[in-house]
């Protein structure tokens, strides 16, 4: 009885293999399917950062960027350092790496609205945005990732603590 289709056809006609890994009809050994490589594990969620057992190596304190906590993010009120154009130029930064989703990204900072999000990647200055709940939350993220990596603070950084120790006020321009 003649088959309707192509793959009932192919699959009739499998290749018989025996003992020794010869086809029945061949001198030439079977071979074998192509193995499938494992993908490469990213740390946290969408993070810079390489491997998060090679970051657990190097600082040695935490498994996540999550488990880093900040000065005064218990009490709700973190000391901000960057200015929203630094805080911006960083998310553009992460937007370039592959596998990198907003969506997922904005769910782990917090649960950032993306009209929130869009509204704070549109505006320029660098007050400009310190309202929007992005800003904070990016921050915050940005640290954690930080200090996460063991990353030395930038000279822009150390200069803003020196000028200002509370940190940044987080009113618009």
């Amino acid at each position: 009885m003649a088959t309707k289709r192509k793959s009932s056809a192919l699959e009739q006609i499998a290749p018989i293999v025996d003992s020794a890994g010869l086809t029945e009809n061949a001198s030439q050994p079977v071979a074998d399917a192509p193995v499938a490589k494992k993908p490469r594990p990213m740390s946290g969620s969408g993070g810079p950062s390489g491997s998060i057992k090679k970051n657990k190596e190097k600082t040695g304190l935490y498994n996540s960027w999550k488990d880093v906590t900040l000065e005064g993010e218990d009490e709700g009120v973190v000391p901000v350092y960057d200015d929203c154009n630094d805080v911006r130029r960083k998310i553009r930064a992460l937007m370039k790496m592959p596998g990198w989703k907003v969506t997922q990204w904005l769910k782990d900072i917090g649960g950032i609205n993306s009209n929130s999000y869009g509204r704070f990647m549109k505006y320029s200055g660098a007050t400009c945005g310190a309202t929007n709940g992005t800003y904070v939350a990016a921050y915050i993220y940005f640290e954690k990732v930080r200090i996460f990596e063991g990353k030395k603070k930038s000279a822009k950084r150390l200069t803003m603590e020196e000028e200002r120790p509370n940190g940044i006020s987080l009113e618009n321009c």
